[in-house]
């Protein structure tokens, strides 16, 4: 097996799980793909002989469980795995029961609190899929219901809601817009507009960087060199480039004090924006922590 890519899809994937197993749990065995994959004992054993003869210094067999086990020392993985997929696979219920950790419920992530309607998510995809206009009613919390004709153009996540990103036809601008706060939407066909629209909006297009330090204030942070640890720093600063439209949600994501005199006060405020400037003309500033212009009514 010279090259990973050449394997037939169904081989790949299971080879694949077996060495996440003997990674992840330190053993695998033929009953492991038996039961996964639903295959004959020959089958199961073709497989593993076919990683055997791939990394024959991953494993060997223990005489006595009939487990194959992981080579500590020896160890060195042929498939790329990046984090973000192995911590994906530990959310998944199948895997946390191989794994021997189900019982406890598996890995805890917090619950969604908020998901989209499925049929207005599918409209919404066709629309861009298509180039198309929508027609929605859609729910404000400051303005209340309105009916809009929007032209989205991309779709993100800021960890509550999904939104869209699109462009407004009547008030001739560029908002996000909650799809959750959408009552009711449709693909207008009698409306085709002759604009780029994604290349149009600025705030889109235009990356701004992020700079995280620990937070200067000593009653948050006592000791920051936990949290360059904790955050792989470079001396001492988290450099990030995002999307203007997103900036605010992610900083408010992330607890991340946005004054520009570190002034948030509280142990879950752990990380400072030391480029507060960066901000400058950013449309969704005032979603990060501390620059809200939200304004109690005295009267």
């Amino acid at each position: 097996m010279n090259n990973l890519d050449e394997l037939p899809k169904n081989v790949h994937d299971r080879l694949e799980y077996l060495e996440f197993m003997l990674r992840f749990r330190g053993w695998i065995s033929r009953a492991d793909l038996i039961e996964r994959f639903g295959l004959g004992e020959a089958a199961a054993t073709r497989d593993i002989r076919e990683y055997r003869n791939a990394a024959p210094q991953n494993l060997e067999l223990n005489q006595s469980s009939k487990k194959y086990e992981i080579c500590e020392k020896t160890f060195e993985p042929i498939f790329d795995l990046r984090v973000q997929a192995a911590l994906s696979k530990l959310r998944g219920a199948k895997i946390c029961e191989a794994l021997g950790i189900g019982d406890t419920g598996g890995i805890l992530t917090p619950p969604r609190l908020v998901l989209p309607n499925l049929d207005i998510l599918a409209t919404i995809t066709r629309a861009l899929s298509q180039g198309a206009t929508l027609k929605t009613t859609y729910r404000s919390v400051k303005n209340g219901q309105s009916n809009k004709r929007l032209v989205p153009h991309a779709l993100f996540d800021n960890g509550i809601h999904w939104y869209m990103r699109a462009y407004d036809i009547e008030k001739e601008e560029f908002r996000s817009y909650a799809l959750t706060r959408i009552c009711t939407v449709s693909i207008d066909q009698a409306t085709s507009l002759n604009i780029e629209i994604k290349n149009g909006d600025f705030q889109w297009s235009r990356m701004v960087s992020l700079e995280l330090v620990p937070h200067p204030n000593t009653f948050n942070v006592p000791h920051p060199e936990t949290i360059e640890h904790d955050f792989q720093m470079l001396d001492g600063v988290l450099k990030i480039m995002v999307r203007a439209t997103v900036a605010g949600y992610w900083l408010h994501h992330w607890n991340v004090d946005s004054t520009e005199d570190h002034s948030l006060e509280g142990y879950n405020y752990q990380l400072w924006l030391r480029n507060h400037q960066t901000l400058y003309d950013v449309e969704s500033r005032e979603i990060a922590p501390g620059l809200s212009q939200y304004k109690k009514n005295t009267l």
